[in-house]
């Protein structure tokens, strides 16, 4: 009885561990986009395309301008480069590294967007899922994402 329970018992550890996901997370890689770049720069629009929202902060209630910049060059356009800066009530710009294009239908025709900023803004990494209406930011404090902005095109 004692062999039935002990094989019992291994076959359920191996199964458990045989569906554990084993690859790593992509996590925001630094060294494309400038971790310091001035708002001369991309106020430049042959360099930057501005895009400009209206967000909700869920930490105080109240309403924040939000300006995010795609780079043009041919350069940001690569797989590896990809990434945008966002710039929070005209604070400092923050680079953002593109994670992934997550489709929400079969068809591919509806899709949401994941960046990730390069450093920790306001004492967590902040996470973008940006869909076709609104944008929501996300908060990491030690792998507890809660919403921060809920941002619509302004």
């Amino acid at each position: 009885m004692n062999k039935i329970k002990l094989i019992l018992f291994t076959s359920t550890l191996a199964s458990l561990f045989a569906c554990t996901d084993t690859s790593p997370t992509k996590t925001a890689k630094t060294g494309y986009l400038k971790a310091n770049i001035s708002q001369s720069e991309l106020a430049n629009p042959t360099l930057y395309k501005r895009y400009s929202y209206t967000c909700r902060n869920f930490q105080t209630g109240s309403s924040s301008y939000l300006s995010t910049y795609f780079p043009l060059s041919r350069e940001s356009r690569m797989k590896e480069n990809f990434g945008i800066y966002f710039q929070l009530d005209g604070g400092k710009a923050e680079p953002f590294d593109h994670i992934e294009n997550r489709a929400l239908n079969a068809r591919g025709s509806r899709f949401e967007v994941i960046y990730r900023s390069y450093r920790a803004i306001e004492g967590a990494y902040v996470d973008l899922v940006a869909s076709e209406y609104k944008s929501i930011y996300y908060k990491n404090h030690q792998g507890v994402r809660t919403q921060w902005l809920d941002c619509r095109e302004s």
